[in-house]
């Protein structure tokens, strides 16, 4: 995923800052892996309350044998949350404000999203104890593979950055605020960066299980891939017809992003939906997705991958999905109590992370703003 990350984000940027690019998505897992290997993941996994870990993991602290497996996987799940903000920041953003903002992203934004989302003492995870049909039951918060605890991250992070950095020299039109229609400068990276992100889906969603040997696993695992190669397939096929509709050119990146959207908004549900459900999920994703490029664009805010519009509208709408879709108790399949318990977890849950990340971000790349080192002088950014 790593480097169909950065084959897209390169394909997006002019080719003399194509190199920029690729450094920095290399960089990403240097940067990452010390900073969740530090702090992320004592504060994600740690035992401590229902908001944050900190008992033990700091810098691998008490991690023993196969549990380093799951740190691994923990970690690269946190590289991803922090690429995502590169692409939005790209062609000029200065390099250092990438080291510290990837830096804090990865140890201390990102890590009490998940522990809230994904540790079984987590406030969200755990839900509340509800009386259904007699039957006392708890409800809470679903993100089987992070369409909220990792792309929601991600994606209003790179928004809240895109908005504090300001657009690109020339991206839009000093006196009249038409779009320039900066172009990137490489179709075949983008392809070449759609197929690996494909595949590095796949394993993101289906190992999300965890485990392997226990039994329906494997029913799990089958059912998560297959639910997140249909709802790309399809996301990616509604952005192109969406885009075609509305009287546009057939387009490579389109196609590409709107994939990537799908299979992002699939990653909150894809071990409980049924295939005909991510179909459902993959069709509104590439819907989602044209709107918010074009929202994102009319608000004059530049994004050259359309970051936000991928992982911030797909990660919402994965996250929605989940109480309308999810079988057997979705809304769409069993309107009742608990689906509408559902529906109100997974909207406290998509609020808090808004919340939560947006606030922190906005610190953050403010601050780095009003130091005067967050982006790149007119001369260095022209060059």
């Amino acid at each position: 995923m790593q480097c169909g990350f950065a084959f897209v984000e390169a394909s997006c940027v002019r080719c003399k800052n194509a190199g920029n690019a690729l450094l920095k998505n290399i960089l990403d897992t240097s940067v990452t892996v010390i900073a969740y290997w530090t702090c992320g993941f004592a504060l994600a996994f740690g035992k401590g309350n229902s908001f944050i870990g900190w008992h033990a993991y700091w810098a691998s602290s008490d991690i023993e044998g196969d549990y380093m497996a799951f740190f691994f996987f923990e970690f690269v799940f946190a590289a991803t949350a922090a690429t995502l903000v590169s692409g939005a920041l790209s062609e000029r953003c200065d390099f250092i404000a990438y080291f510290i903002y990837s830096f804090i992203i990865t140890a201390f934004i990102y890590p009490p999203v998940t522990h809230w989302a994904w540790t079984n003492e987590g406030w969200l995870k755990a839900g509340l104890m509800y009386e259904i049909n007699g039957v006392q039951e708890v409800v809470g918060f679903h993100d089987f593979s992070g369409s909220g605890a990792v792309h929601l991250v991600g994606g209003t992070a790179a928004l809240v950055g895109a908005i504090v950095l300001g657009p690109r020299i020339g991206r839009f039109h000093p006196e009249t605020g038409a779009d320039m229609m900066l172009k990137g400068h490489s179709m075949p990276f983008a392809a070449l960066g759609a197929f690996l992100l494909m595949v590095g889906f796949l394993a993101f969603n289906g190992a999300s299980q965890l485990t392997m040997t226990k039994p329906g696993d494997n029913v799990i695992i089958a059912l998560a891939i297959t639910n997140t190669i249909i709802a790309g397939s399809m996301s990616a096929f509604s952005a192109l017809v969406v885009r075609r509709f509305m009287g546009r050119n057939w387009s490579v990146i389109y196609t590409v992003n709107g994939c990537v959207s799908g299979m992002v908004a699939i990653c909150g549900g894809c071990d409980v939906f049924r295939p005909w459900g991510a179909c459902i999920v993959g069709l509104v994703a590439g819907i989602c997705f044209n709107f918010t490029s074009w929202w994102v664009a009319k608000l004059k805010i530049d994004d050259p991958v359309d970051a936000v519009a991928v992982h911030f509208s797909g990660g919402i709408w994965g996250v929605i999905s989940v109480a309308f879709l999810s079988y057997p108790n979705g809304i769409l399949i069993a309107w009742d109590k608990r689906s509408g318990l559902m529906l109100a977890w997974q909207l406290v849950g998509l609020c808090a992370v808004i919340l939560w990340t947006a606030t922190l971000s906005a610190i953050m790349f403010g601050s780095m703003k009003g130091l005067g080192m967050f982006r790149v002088s007119e001369e260095v950014e022209l060059k």
